[in-house]
C-alpha cells in the first residue's frame, strides 16, 4: 500500500453549502463517508484536515496503486466547480533510504560543456 496525501480546493459554492447544513454529508462532519470511498478501491482514510490556505481539503490515504489514487480524484472531479484533488505520493523513511541507495548506482548525469553545473 502507498501513502498518498490528497488535496481538493473546495469552491465558494462547496463552503457555503458546509456553512448553510446543505452538503450532507460534509466531508468535515462525517469523513466516515469519505473513508467508505477509499476502502472501495482497497484503500484507508488515514486523517483529514482544512487547511486555511486556499481553503482546501487535505486528506492522507493507503491506496493500493497510483491507479486507485486517480479513481478516486475522477471520481469526485465530476462535481460541478469543484477542482481536480492535487495527488502527492509520499514515501516513507525505509523507501527513501532505498531509493537513494538505487540513486548510487545510476550513472553519473552529463555535464554540459561550458556550465559550473
Amino acid at each position: 500500500m502507498a501513502t498518498y496525501l490528497m488535496q481538493e480546493i473546495l469552491p465558494a459554492e462547496a463552503w457555503q453549502a458546509i456553512l448553510e447544513g446543505k452538503m450532507n454529508p460534509n466531508p468535515f462532519s462525517a469523513p466516515e463517508v469519505m473513508g467508505k470511498a477509499l476502502e472501495s478501491v482497497g484503500g484507508k482514510l488515514l486523517g483529514l484536515w482544512a487547511s486555511l490556505e486556499d481553503c482546501t481539503l487535505v486528506f492522507l490515504a493507503e491506496l493500493p496503486s497510483d491507479v486507485d489514487a486517480a479513481s478516486v480524484s475522477l471520481r469526485y472531479v465530476q462535481r460541478s466547480g469543484y477542482h481536480p484533488i492535487r495527488i502527492t505520493p509520499l514515501l516513507s523513511p525505509g523507501e527513501i533510504v532505498s531509493a537513494a541507495s538505487k540513486a548510487v548506482a545510476l550513472p553519473k548525469p552529463y555535464k554540459v560543456q561550458g556550465s559550473d553545473r
